[in-house]
């Protein structure tokens, strides 16, 4: 009796965590640049840098949506969006983690310092998300910054529903990586 007790799988009865994904639409831009794009790991703040969704609740306390997750650590996973988001808009010959051929790369790097959900003050109310990104852009022949921006995006009166949050997290990803693409092509 004891061991088929002990066989017997145990079973929980908190809900499986759902993962959410993020894919963010962007225009194809306006021209193909002949250069190759090399975009290393996305930096992200460390206290982002987990697989759960971040939630801003009031007093800036830290927490994260209850069995809501993204598909691994933020940092990996953007980094995984961003190369397929730019590689999409068309407008590189290439964009990969790694560099490619002799000439004509460039790296891009890009650090997010916000990617949240925020509670109203009060707790009451709809929520807000929080994008927050820089990027740098360095020519790899001579080292030479080629530009340097900071994208924000917020987006206010978001129903408290965590579908409801990341798709409103990933309209401000799409503004602020549309935003990116042009400034690269200005920059270049």
């Amino acid at each position: 009796m004891w061991l088929s007790a002990c066989s017997s799988p145990l079973k929980s009865d908190l809900p499986a965590d759902q993962t959410y994904q993020l894919n963010p639409q962007v225009a194809l831009a306006p021209q193909r640049l002949s250069i190759n794009l090399y975009v290393p790991k996305v930096s992200v703040s460390p206290a982002l840098d987990s697989a759960h969704i971040t939630l801003i609740k009031p007093g800036f306390q830290q927490d994260f949506i209850a069995h809501s997750r993204w598909p691994d650590d933020l940092s990996v996973y953007l980094h995984a969006v961003m190369l397929d988001t730019l590689s999409r808009s068309g407008g590189f010959q290439s964009v990969s983690e790694q560099m490619l051929g002799k000439g004509g790369n460039y790296k891009l790097l890009l650090r997010v310092s916000a990617f949240q959900a925020e509670y109203p003050p009060d707790g009451k109310g709809n929520a807000a998300v929080v994008v927050a990104m820089e990027s740098i852009l360095v020519r790899v022949q001579d080292q030479r910054v080629m530009g340097q921006h900071r994208y924000d995006s917020r987006k206010e009166n978001i129903p408290v529903s965590t579908s409801k949050i990341v798709e409103a997290l990933n309209q401000a990803l799409a503004e602020s990586t549309r935003q990116l693409i042009q400034d690269l092509q200005r920059d270049l």
